[in-house]
Order: structure tokens, then sequence, then C-alpha cells
């Protein structure tokens, strides 16, 4: 991982098998990061994508092991009980041209991964919601 600062947050590049949330969350403690909105695009391998089943109220989890696309990584920065979250959603292509998303449960960067985190400055929290079984936004 390489990281620099911008005027407005940090660019961070990740690299050859490195864990996506892994390598961020490292990042986002060393820093002493409250909050951000994390945006990304590269090439990855390894992944596990999820889907919230809202009539089950469980996530469906899928793997795809070859290299793809990160077209898209959309997410962001809370806590919950002391600890970083990054809650993110990517989109990913691979070499039939065909989008793969949902929810980032992990992935490794296949060449590189290049990010973007724009602090927010303040932390938000995240608590137990009865009715759903998820840690959502609370403050």
């Amino acid at each position: 991982m390489k990281a620099f600062e911008t005027t407005t947050g940090y660019v961070v590049r990740l690299d050859l098998d490195e864990e996506i949330l892994t390598t961020l969350t490292d990042f986002v403690l060393a820093e002493k990061i409250e909050g951000a909105i994390i945006q990304g695009i590269g090439a990855v391998k390894e992944s596990v994508l999820g889907y919230f089943d809202v009539h089950d109220m469980a996530y469906r989890e899928q793997a795809f092991a070859e290299d793809m696309e990160l077209v898209s990584f959309l997410g962001n920065l809370t806590w919950a009980d002391g600890d970083p979250i990054i809650h993110a959603h990517v989109l990913l292509s691979g070499n039939d041209f065909v989008a793969r998303g949902g929810h980032l449960f992990s992935s490794k960067i296949a060449v590189t991964g290049e990010f973007s985190l724009q602090p927010t400055g303040r932390r938000v929290q995240r608590a137990l919601d009865e009715r759903t079984g998820l840690k959502l936004m609370a403050r």
C-alpha cells in the first residue's frame, strides 16, 4: 500500500494480493480517520459479494475466484463497538464484460487498486437494529 495526502483527504494505492477491506481498515486506524466516504477502482481476484435478502433478513454470498475489473467501489467508514466498519458496495466485470455487483465481503487486489478517502471529520456510530438484525447508522 502507498498513500498520498491531498487537499481533501487521501488517495491510496493497494498492491497485489492485499485484501481491500483489511488494508483500508488498517490505514484508517493508522491515520486516525474518524469517518470517510470511500471510492475506488482497480483489478481484483478472490472476491466475495453479498446480497441482503429482505424477505429472509439474511445475506446471500457468492464467491468469484477469477480476476475482474473493479469498475466501482462506493463505501463509507463508520464505527460499531469501538471498531471501524467499512461498508462498501462494488461493481465487478470479468472477461465476459458481464457486471456483477453487491455488498463487498472480501476481495484481493489482482494488479492494483486506487482508492480515494474523503474524511467527514466526524465519527458516525452504528447500532444494532432489532427489526433487521443489522448494525445500521445510528448517529
